[in-house]
């Protein structure tokens, strides 16, 4: 008898326990919502204040970079080839660097070096990043009008692991999801797991 009462209180103060842990993990959740992209305060090359604002433009594509990234350096072609191919007014293309890591100069060198068009801005303690969940360079995030995520991760499959690069790119995501949205029509995979050098 003594031993059921053990079994029955040891089990009433596990489940007290579980309880209030719940109560916590919902508290905290609640509690640490990410910003929306266009609160967020980025600066620019001039180091003026500036905001990446999807409600400006039918779709935003942000790169997560660093010019100090080899992969980086590697897919600047690719990203150039997609900006000519989807010049247009209702797709802005913005490169993003962190601002602890980078200079100015050092950024504008890269920009200039491999003859990128996108608005260039940084990230202050990675707010940015962190609200997009993202994790590495290079990294793309594609949003709507509405600040909702159309697709992120890669840009291809030309690198499906550190050191490895295949001779031939077959799986073209980030071109895909774009010319998917330009033709209307829903677009998979939306999330491919990103590969490269880690933002810190």
């Amino acid at each position: 008898m003594e031993f059921e009462r053990t079994e029955i209180n040891q089990r009433v103060t596990f489940d007290s326990v579980r309880s209030i842990l719940f109560l916590f993990t919902f508290l905290v959740a609640g509690c640490n919502t990410s910003p929306s992209v266009d609160e967020i305060v980025l600066s620019d090359l001039n180091k003026t204040e500036a905001r990446i604002e999807p409600n400006q433009q039918a779709v935003s594509v942000i790169y997560f970079l660093s010019p100090e990234c080899p992969l980086c350096i590697n897919y600047t072609l690719a990203m150039r080839k997609l900006e000519d191919e989807f010049a247009s007014d209702s797709i802005k293309f913005y490169g993003v660097f962190s601002k602890e890591w980078f200079s100015p100069e050092e950024v504008k060198n890269f920009v200039l070096k491999y003859d990128l068009g996108f608005a260039t801005l940084f990230d202050d303690s990675n707010r940015l990043a962190r609200a997009l969940h993202a994790t590495v360079t290079p990294e793309v995030v594609v949003l709507n009008r509405k600040g909702e995520l159309l697709y992120s991760g890669k840009i291809d499959n030309w690198v499906n692991d550190l050191g490895k690069k295949k001779l031939e790119v077959s799986e073209h995501y980030l071109r895909d999801a774009l010319q998917a949205w330009r033709d209307g029509r829903s677009f998979e995979p939306k999330r491919t797991e990103p590969i490269g050098c880690l933002i810190e």
